[in-house]
């Protein structure tokens, strides 16, 4: 791995495929402005993404366990290293969850927080003696969320439904993590049997001929078997593990080729999806858009808004205001001058997210912890999961800002 450089991480396909996502979604949304119908539908399926989003990470939240320096402290030292060694500004939200023996893991974002969740059945490796295979997983999570792919899926959203073009970026993401994880838990083996893991589960795993596996990518051909992994978000097991091989042990693999049968009835097939799907979408927004301009709805919307809905004024929303963000990023000056104006240092969010909370998620200085304390912050107020400012601070380990929270609570 000392001949690797970490630019030569990032697969060449995520790039290109990246790119034309982009062109693609933009477009989309530029085309979207034109209709008013366009725009209703997106937020609305946004709005109903966003809201499912939220309740299940707020289920993991409260019912997973989460890595701490109390809770499996070596391995969240582990944690702590990849992270660095990745260069992520904060170490994710890292939470265990039980699985009922399905190996999973994903990367996802949380309103303002970076997560991580393990099933269960992939932690308990640890005791197997395959630390190295989990921290492999974790650090390919960790890669998710250094790349972005994660912050990047609102955005690219439109082009990820077109047939095959989101599933085949979000393919080559798959390579870039695996590539990495790789490299920052510096064993190609601990990867290979981590993603052979994946594919015939905990037990068997080491047992497995992983040249015998990869040749499957040979006999295992036809055109149902390509067109499977065509429409899947990750590329065929056995693929990724050749990928690995191919990529850090390149001298000493056997070269491997698909078959290419199914390829041209493929081609046909996505462009026929492609014509369906594009007259789909062009009949429902035009057949939409003739019922509300010959039913009036319009106008009666229209009355309905209250007086000044729209104005531009307040850049902020759902409760979220400037003392908020100002808190988060550190801003004593901003915020002394916001509190200096009359805003409220108990302001709320709709998640009931207080400035308070937002400067210990902001990195616990206490000159603005103590400003925001003098001027009437209240140490108790809880948030929509009933956590006050003292909890996360206490999440954190912080003990300065605890003992002045402490100082604060019993006044």
């Amino acid at each position: 791995m000392d001949n690797i450089r970490k630019e030569q991480l990032v697969h060449p396909r995520e790039t290109i495929y990246f790119v034309l996502v982009l062109l693609v979604s933009v477009g989309t949304l530029i085309l979207l402005l034109f209709s008013i119908i366009g725009i209703i539908f997106f937020a609305v399926l946004t709005a109903i993404m966003l809201f499912l989003h939220a309740l299940s990470m707020g289920g993991i939240r409260r019912n997973g366990v989460r890595l701490s320096e109390n809770q499996f402290p070596e391995l969240y030292a582990q944690a702590i290293g990849i992270a660095k060694d990745l260069e992520l500004s904060k170490l994710p939200d890292i939470y265990i969850l039980e699985s009922e023996g399905i190996l999973n893991a994903f990367a996802t974002k949380f309103v303002r927080r970076n997560m991580v969740v393990l099933y269960s059945s992939i932690f308990e490796m640890v005791d197997k003696g395959a630390e190295k295979e989990v921290m492999f997983i974790l650090a390919h999570e960790f890669t998710h969320l250094k790349r972005k792919h994660v912050h990047f899926g609102f955005f690219l959203l439109p082009a990820l439904y077109i047939p095959f073009l989101g599933n085949a970026y979000m393919r080559a993401c798959e390579y870039t993590c695996d590539r990495t994880a790789a490299y920052y838990v510096q064993s190609f083996d601990a990867a290979k049997n981590a993603l052979t893991m994946l594919g015939i589960g905990t037990t068997l795993y080491k047992k497995v001929n992983k040249e015998a596996y990869m040749e499957q990518l040979e006999k295992e051909s036809g055109f149902f078997v390509w067109f499977n992994e065509k429409l899947s978000t990750h590329p065929h097991l056995p693929k990724r593990i050749y990928a690995i091989e191919s990529f850090y042990n390149a001298e000493e693999v056997r070269p491997l080729k698909e078959s290419k049968k199914g390829l041209w009835i493929g081609i046909g097939l996505f462009a026929a999806a492609c014509l369906v799907s594009i007259g789909l979408i062009i009949a429902v927004i035009a057949g939409i858009t003739t019922f509300i301009e010959k039913s009036n709805i319009i106008p009666y919307l229209e009355s309905e808004l209250p007086a000044g809905y729209g104005d531009a004024d307040d850049l902020y929303y759902g409760g979220y205001t400037e003392l908020h963000e100002a808190a988060y990023n550190n801003d004593i000056e901003t915020v002394s001058t916001l509190l200096e104006s009359g805003a409220d240092p108990n302001s709320q969010d709709d998640e009931g997210y207080t400035p308070l909370m937002s400067a210990i998620d902001g990195g616990s200085n206490p000159e603005l912890l103590k400003l925001l304390l003098f001027n009437g912050a209240d140490v108790t107020l809880q948030d929509a999961y009933g956590y006050t400012a003292f909890d996360y601070a206490e999440s954190y380990g912080d003990e300065e800002t605890i003992s002045l929270l402490e100082s604060y609570l019993y006044q």
